[in-house]
């Protein structure tokens, strides 16, 4: 195995306790006193972990136990992060690590992303976790990127915040490449994260789950505001957004919780911002297996809500009883669908089958009227 890699963004005090500052956790982690070497992690305590359990403190020292190490790598449409507006049509190369500064038990990543919760119940099977996952470096993905036609590389599948180490290395070889960056993210990261990655992203899906601190404080274990905040300095960055929120039956899909979301969206965003309203599904949960899935009736609800705020673009995903349903409907713009239509005379711009794409624009306008649909090339 390669050499254990010091992390980024941590304080060292003189009792050799460390202080991650990757989130805003500002985890505290006792220091090992053993060997700095990978076999130390199989006699690791709870203790000596960050909350993400990709932070370990060895000696004084924080060391990023996933650094180069990947639980997928795939070539997808852009469409699958979901992004239906940055070069739509067109592929990425998708990676992810393990790991996540949040524990959300609605998760469908859960196998990756929730080792945190696993390495913290038992750390000492950090080390057997880490030898699970491949290890890559971070031109390689690059390379891989180009060799299959992709115009951007995607971090996603688990939080790429807790990946910061390797993850910041490959968005700068990518846009050495001239390639594009593409973030699916919670969106809860510090400061001082956001001052260092900003500059490399291009675009980003974010994951606002709710509006309520409250759900976010129990559910997630999380804190909303600081989502709220990096969401607007990306937004003022000129980074492309898009906002997706899983609907949860009994837990965020009220009215008010929705109506609040989709107005921070349009207020503080932009009205073009597209949302996307997401299914849960119990099946392939972390620990909501038996909670009830959101029926087709509460979709067209909260679709309705974010046109009400003033959303112009709100995708759903997959609703065959509701695409055939907004196909009876006159007018486009009340269409719940995957297809993107004019917001101005609702002439179809792009219409998604599954992830075929067929564009209609006109680089980037309505054909029909002129009117610009804030599709980024």
């Amino acid at each position: 195995m390669s050499d254990l890699k010091e992390a980024l963004l941590y304080e060292k005090f003189s009792s050799g306790v460390a202080m991650c500052e990757l989130c805003p956790r500002n985890c505290i982690i006792m220091p090992y006193r053993g060997d700095v070497c990978w076999e130390s992690l199989s006699n690791l305590k709870k203790e000596n972990l960050g909350f993400c359990g990709t932070r370990v403190n060895l000696k004084g020292k924080l060391y990023a136990i996933n650094y180069g190490r990947v639980t997928s790598l795939d070539v997808d449409p852009i469409e699958k992060k979901p992004l239906f507006h940055f070069h739509p049509g067109n592929k990425v190369l998708s990676f992810g690590s393990f790991g996540c500064n949040l524990r959300c038990p609605n998760c469908h990543n859960w196998e990756i992303s929730q080792t945190s919760s696993l390495i913290n119940s038992c750390p000492a099977s950090a080390l057997s976790i880490v030898k699970n996952f491949s290890a890559i470096e971070a031109n390689e993905i690059v390379n891989q990127a180009l060799e299959n036609n992709c115009f951007g590389i995607s971090y996603t599948f688990n939080e790429p915040t807790v990946s910061l180490e390797f993850v910041l290395e490959v968005m700068r070889l990518a846009h050495k490449a001239k390639l594009k960056n593409i973030w699916v993210t919670n969106g809860f990261f510090s400061q001082k994260t956001r001052k260092i990655i900003l500059p490399w992203i291009d675009a980003a899906n974010v994951d606002l789950k709710s509006f309520n601190q409250k759900f976010y404080r129990s559910h997630c274990k999380g804190s909303l505001i600081t989502i709220l905040r990096n969401i607007e300095a990306m937004g003022n960055q000129g980074i492309h957004l898009e906002i997706s929120t899983l609907l949860l039956s009994k837990l965020n899909n009220d009215f008010q919780n929705l109506f609040q979301l989709a107005t921070f969206i349009v207020k503080r965003i932009s009205p073009y911002t597209p949302w996307h309203l997401l299914n849960f599904s119990a099946s392939v949960s972390w620990q909501m297996q038996d909670w009830p899935s959101i029926d087709d009736q509460e979709i067209k609800k909260a679709f309705k809500i974010g046109k009400e705020a003033g959303l112009k673009f709100i995708y759903a995903r997959r609703l065959q009883a509701l695409n055939q349903e907004a196909k009876q409907e006159q007018d486009s713009s009340q269409n719940i669908s995957l297809d993107t239509f004019c917001s101005n005379c609702q002439a179809l711009a792009v219409k998604r089958s599954e992830y075929a794409v067929e564009r209609f624009d006109e680089n980037g306008s309505c054909q029909k009227c002129g009117q610009k649909l804030f599709l980024d090339y």
